[in-house]
């Protein structure tokens, strides 16, 4: 409406006493996509908006997938587990958000393309100047979705993985060198010219990486110059939000993820879902309407949760969680040139774990907290799902390809008898995951036929907790 009344809409006065509009850059005013919304009605915009990022989050996790060597039904596994995580769909109410993590990874394809085709070349210079420019597009366009905090962990975790990423290529070039040397002396090249020839290209081998970091570098600046004119207003506000200095360590960490948040990995509902207003009853196979709650107040809504369900949304699929185990497990047993290798699996898994000590709210927070500036503003450590989310992706992906595909001997460090190995342990898993799901399944069952200590343990719960009386009629709607 202020753009069709011929202003610049730098200022919101319809919030509060008014706000910086423009400089608070959710509005993602300048993300191409929201094109959409001057040009469709605004419900249809929202709509067609949602399913095209969500779409190009999955093509970025399946492009990198693919990147990285893993067989079509792999990469696949990876783009849906990506698309259709929990964190992703309940994040569909801010389109700054699903505007912003499609990037990612698409920009890890772009890094590792650039790292790999400068390992293809060996010490032969090598510039990546259109992978830059592509990998500056991505960069920009996180930024211009104009959320703060996930720019910063785009950029952290790009960051990251090159650096990882530029020291495993400089081994292998470094490698290469010394293969080279050992040819020259089969060649009949004398000793001290194959010394000073394995010193020259040991040399080299730095001098190139350190160039390819050069360029990354300048990727990572294009991106943000691409980006200024949204990056810049927002840095502009940052010091005048109120945000600032308003919380201190110990608040932050309370809002992240509780401990017992962990049984979501499993079953999203545990704690309810506020979109749910009816509970099924076992013995009587029917749903009833969830009218009062233990307190005998009217409650619809059943949800017992200390976070709210987009804070808490991370579910993935259990079977997600045994094939990225598998994944992790066999990932670090590659050492193909050519293929994943064991420095993904480890990266992703590292990756995986630091988020949810993050997540979680533990002490190693607080080296974001003190370490990062601007990091106090951000008072939702909870939002880490975002990166745990897109490596579990991978490593499920990687799993995948290990069950569904020929393990070659000659592509795992662990030496004679490793393929054995590495099938018993994907059996051991998987016998292990059914088990555990016909022993749940197994506990229903009795239930329906010895309804009374269940329900009794349902009532305990509810006695014995404000939160479950809130949500809860009794034991038996509890179980």
């Amino acid at each position: 409406r202020t753009i069709a009344d011929g202003q610049i809409p730098l200022w919101n006065p319809q919030i509060f006493a008014g706000m910086p509009f423009f400089a608070g850059g959710q509005a993602s005013m300048l993300y191409p996509l929201n094109i959409l919304f001057y040009v469709l009605p605004l419900e249809l915009a929202y709509g067609w908006f949602t399913a095209l990022q969500i779409a190009l989050a999955g093509a970025g996790a399946y492009i990198f997938a693919r990147i990285l060597g893993l067989r079509v039904p792999a990469a696949l596994l990876g783009g849906v587990v990506y698309m259709f995580s929990g964190f992703l769909i309940v994040s569909v109410v801010f389109t700054m958000f699903v505007a912003a993590v499609a990037w990612l990874p698409f920009l890890l394809a772009i890094i590792e393309t650039i790292i790999r085709k400068q390992e293809a070349k060996g010490v032969t210079s090598f510039r990546p100047i259109p992978y830059v420019v592509l990998g500056a597009g991505a960069i920009g366009l996180t930024i211009l979705a104009g959320h703060p905090e996930l720019i910063y962990y785009t950029l952290m975790v790009a960051g990251a993985y090159s650096l990882v990423r530029l020291v495993a290529a400089w081994r292998v070039l470094r490698q290469l060198s010394i293969v080279d040397g050992q040819l020259s002396m089969v060649d009949g090249q004398s000793s001290i010219d194959n010394q000073q020839s394995t010193i020259d290209n040991r040399q080299s081998a730095t001098a190139r990486i350190l160039k390819l970091a050069g360029w990354l570098l300048a990727m990572a600046g294009l991106g943000i110059a691409l980006g200024a004119v949204q990056l810049v207003p927002l840095i502009e506000l940052l010091p005048l939000n109120f945000r600032e200095g308003s919380a201190t360590l110990t608040q932050v960490r309370g809002w992240a993820w509780p401990t017992r948040h962990v049984l979501t990995f499993p079953l999203p509902n545990i704690f309810g879902n506020p979109s749910h207003h009816r509970w099924f009853d076992l013995w009587n196979f029917q749903w009833h309407l969830a009218q009062t709650n233990a307190l005998g107040e009217t409650n619809h809504t059943i949800f017992w949760g200390i976070k709210n369900y987009v804070e808490g949304g991370n579910y993935l699929g259990v079977v997600t969680w045994v094939l990225a185990l598998i994944g992790l497990v066999v990932g670090v047993g590659y050492r193909a040139r050519n293929a994943f290798r064991a420095v993904h699996a480890w990266f992703f898994a590292g990756l995986a774990g630091v988020s949810l000590l993050f997540a979680f709210g533990t002490p190693l927070y607080a080296v974001l907290f003190y370490g990062l500036p601007g990091w106090d503003q951000l008072h939702s450590p909870f939002r880490w799902v975002f990166p745990f989310t897109l490596s579990m992706a991978v490593l499920a992906g990687v799993g995948l390809h290990a069950v569904t595909g020929r393990i070659e001997e000659s592509e795992l460090k662990i030496g004679g008898g490793g393929k054995r190995r590495i099938f018993n342990f994907q059996s051991f898993i998987v016998i292990l995951a059914m088990l555990a799901s016909v022993g749940v399944l197994l506990i229903v069952v009795i239930s329906l036929f010895a309804p009374d200590p269940f329900i009794a343990l349902g009532q305990r719960a509810v006695d014995g907790s404000d939160l479950v009386q809130n949500a809860f009629a009794d034991g038996r709607m509890f179980w």
